[in-house]
């Protein structure tokens, strides 16, 4: 921005001064200020040092800078001079349209029961001041608060994408979280039940209200939302195939169905196993039975899933989490997360000599790095064929 510059003139017997401001385009306008001085030779020397504090206030003062910036030019500066702990949640806001509901829904938690009030407890720090140091500091507020490296990373990741938000509009220079070390994360290594551990798991909850989600979870290793998302209409039963392609999770909202997966990757198709088309079956003409009974005490709105409670109701994601632990415990059965059947599920193909690769296409992984790194650590067959291998070699 170029230095404002003026002069004295004088008008109905009074001083002015007439301040040169330039618009982003160079072009130059004048600004008149009354100086509330008589226009006389005794007064011009005063008329003079009233300039000179008019045009350094100007040439120093950001307030008075923004006084001449464009529309874009007044947002930037808005924006830089926020206090981070506003920043957060009107960027997500903005952000808002470019992800999935489930995913918005995870950034403003993190948002405001954590980046918030820590934020805010560090006095009127703005984005355009904040540095790596800042940043660390919350890293180790978070994992002083019990939270693992797996889920620090995901508060390190949501960081950097509303900081980088803010360079690319210019606001900032850099991304402060790139000048901040990255929390590392431990592996986490999953509980999962061998073949007897799941055939007990299965026989013990057959008139369970969650044996449907167990048994499909246990066959497929779906996820929850995924389990919970099977519709009748996503069945083949004449092509024998079930479609991976919705899901239900359950947020403030309460339970919400949804067309858009986890990646691309999620969107699958898997065979019908004989074992879950006979449960299948049985599943629906129970259904079928439980609606003519009731008749109109039968909720109707969910029809089209497969997990729904006896009375029609779609069974909730929380629910399952929770009832599972109960289970397991009345039951006497080893405890596990409802997520680690799909660990179970996993260990079984692996033992059974499927290639990893065909594992990662029937859980949806997007990568192939994804599956091996949760899974590798179980894969005992492979690593028995190479012992026997290097053995019979050297023997």
């Amino acid at each position: 921005m170029k230095r404002i510059t003026g002069h004295l003139t004088e008008k109905n017997k009074k001083w002015y001064a007439v301040i040169n401001l330039y618009d982003t385009d160079g072009k130059r306008k004048e600004k008149w200020q009354g100086l509330n001085l008589d226009a006389n030779k005794g007064n011009k020397r005063e008329a003079e040092h009233r300039l000179r504090q008019i045009l350094d206030q100007y040439n120093t003062d950001d307030l008075y800078k923004r006084e001449n910036m464009s529309h874009a030019d007044k947002e930037r500066s808005r924006v830089a001079h926020m206090q981070v702990a506003d920043y957060l949640p009107e960027w997500l806001e903005s952000h808002k349209v470019n992800v999935s509901e489930t995913t918005y829904e995870g950034y403003k938690l993190m948002i405001q029961s954590r980046m918030v009030p820590f934020f805010r407890a560090c006095g009127d720090l703005k984005v355009k001041d904040i540095t790596g140091d800042e940043i660390n500091d919350y890293y180790v507020r978070i994992r002083n608060d019990g939270l693992k490296g797996t889920t620090a990373q995901r508060h390190h990741a949501l960081l950097h994408l509303a900081f980088k938000s803010a360079v690319k509009r210019r606001v900032i220079p850099s991304n402060p979280v790139e000048q901040a070390d990255r929390p590392k994360a431990q592996q986490y290594i999953g509980k999962y039940y061998n073949t007897t551990e799941l055939k007990e798991l299965l026989d013990k909850t057959v008139n369970d209200p969650i044996h449907i989600v167990i048994f499909l979870a246990a066959y497929y290793g779906l996820r929850r939302s995924e389990v919970l998302g099977l519709k009748w209409s996503a069945v083949d039963f004449e092509n024998k195939t079930v479609s991976i392609s919705h899901k239900v999770v359950q947020n403030d909202k309460g339970v919400v169905g949804m067309d858009v997966m986890k990646t691309k990757s999620s969107y699958r198709t898997l065979p019908l196993i004989p074992q879950v088309e006979e449960v299948l079956l049985a599943e629906k003409e129970k259904q079928e039975e439980m609606m003519r009974v009731m008749r109109r005490g039968y909720c109707k709105k969910y029809t089209d899933y497969i997990c729904v409670d006896a009375i029609g109701e779609i069974i909730k994601p929380n629910y399952v989490t929770d009832h599972f632990k109960v289970v397991l415990k009345e039951k006497g059965l080893k405890p596990v997360r409802f997520h680690d059947l799909r660990h179970s599920c996993a260990s079984l193909l692996l033992a059974n000599g499927v290639p990893m690769k065909m594992i990662q296409d029937w859980l949806g992984h997007s990568d192939m790095g994804t599956t091996a790194n949760i899974y590798s650590h179980i894969d005992s067959e492979s690593k028995k064929a190479s012992a026997m291998a290097i053995g019979s070699a050297l023997g």
